[in-house]
């Protein structure tokens, strides 16, 4: 579902998950992203980045920084988390549903892909709303 479904989303007329997703960021990425915009790691962590006491980072403000116009300013040095989003694409997606349901406002593939599936699952629906 997700292979018909997501080439017919344009994600750069939405963005919500660049408004609104916190991903992890791991130090390699963070080295990366710096190295590309010509900063130092430490410049770059202080401008972009939030770390928690068990040192796992994520970016400091939302929407991302560096969102612009619905599109990634950075988008082929972007984050694995951003690379992954919506994810419908991994294995194991049972074991992801909780994750999958949380995102189902956010993402308009994810809306999708899910109400197909109630339509091939002969989901009930309440049609009195």
């Amino acid at each position: 579902m997700n292979e018909a479904i997501a080439p017919q989303i344009n994600c750069t007329s939405c963005g919500n998950c660049c408004k609104s997703l916190m991903v992890l960021i791991s130090d390699s990425e963070a080295d990366n992203l710096s190295q590309h915009l010509n900063q130092s790691r430490e410049t770059f962590d202080q401008e972009y980045l939030e770390k928690g006491s068990n040192g796992m980072m994520i970016m400091n403000k939302m929407p991302c920084h560096f969102l612009r116009d619905n599109k990634c300013t950075v988008y082929e040095h972007r984050f694995e988390g951003c690379k992954e989003f919506p994810a419908l694409h991994l294995p194991n997606f049972k074991n992801r549903l909780f994750t999958t349901f949380m995102h189902y406002e956010r993402c308009p593939i994810i809306f999708n892909v899910v109400e197909q599936l109630k339509d091939e699952m002969s989901f009930e629906r309440d049609h009195t709303n």
